[in-house]
């Protein structure tokens, strides 16, 4: 019988949870950027839309790029995979191409993004109520982290990875 530490969807959930370490530090970092910049005296966006894309410029690419290319380098592992020994391959066991890499992430954090879509239609409708539309984004970006977490500790599998022709495996160093 295998352990619960065994199972590599289980190792999978703790190295994103040390990836987060990784992603909170940057947002640590922009956000002592925009302070020291800015005097503390920040400026509100125009629009959703411009926020959207300073959030996904300065927030989102940086760590869809920063798995993107571990996880496509010799090391075949971001900071976390790393550190509980998994790596990524393709599913013919080889390195994946960044290009499959960054795929492979950025469809793992649209959820991500699409909370970042919700909040911003929320902060800018103030008491108009937030737009209709805004609803269905809001429910992907619980449901899809919840069906890849399930995948991930049922099935030892992400649908993404799937899509992409990835794995994660034990690394053999």
């Amino acid at each position: 019988m295998m352990r619960i530490g065994e199972k590599s969807g289980f190792l999978r959930v703790v190295a994103f949870a040390i990836d987060w370490v990784v992603i909170v530090a940057w947002g640590g970092i922009l956000f002592g950027l925009v302070m020291w910049f800015s005097n503390g005296d920040l400026k509100p966006f125009s629009s959703p839309l411009v926020a959207q894309g300073v959030g996904f410029l300065s927030m989102t690419l940086p760590v869809i790029l920063y798995f993107g290319i571990l996880e496509s380098s010799r090391f075949r592992a971001s900071i976390g995979k790393l550190i509980v020994g998994l790596r990524v391959a393709s599913s013919q066991g080889g390195s994946l191409t960044f290009r499959q890499s960054f795929m492979r992430t950025a469809i793992k954090f649209a959820p991500w993004e699409l909370g970042h879509l919700v909040a911003q239609q929320a902060m800018f409708s103030a008491n108009g109520g937030v737009p209709v539309w805004v609803y269905l984004p809001m429910i992907l970006s619980f449901a899809l982290p919840i069906w890849w977490v399930g995948s991930l500790l049922l099935k030892e599998e992400a649908p993404y990875d799937v899509w992409v022709g990835a794995r994660v495996e034990k690394s053999n160093v």
